[in-house]
């Protein structure tokens, strides 16, 4: 994946994998030594946290699907390789959140 074209995003939005995809299974070796590489990863990239949260629910039975959602973050990866945290000593800190949740969006339960 070192020459691969770079996505601006980690996936698309409104994706909705699912547990009983109808596309052929892959290799569950590979696919969880993937998931595992970008888990890995999570610490210096949090941008990618969801996307790689959502695809390590299907470590147990990979489909195609989730490994193509798995190659767009390393995609992803590849386009933000130049980004990183920094952080700094500061008097006053402030912490800003946020959060995305769709609890009804889980196709499979």
């Amino acid at each position: 994946m070192d020459t691969c074209k770079p996505t601006p995003t980690p996936i698309a939005m409104g994706i909705k994998l699912r547990r009983d995809d109808s596309t052929k299974s892959v290799n569950p070796t590979l696919y969880k030594s993937m998931v595992g590489s970008l888990m890995y990863l999570i610490a210096t990239h949090p941008d990618i946290m969801y996307a790689v949260s959502l695809i390590s629910r299907f470590m147990e039975n990979p489909r195609a699907t989730h490994l193509q959602i798995a190659k767009r973050i390393l995609r992803y990866v590849q386009e933000t390789i130049a980004y990183g945290i920094s952080y700094r000593e500061i008097d006053v800190f402030k912490l800003t959140r946020y959060i995305n949740s769709d609890w009804a969006g889980n196709s499979d339960d």
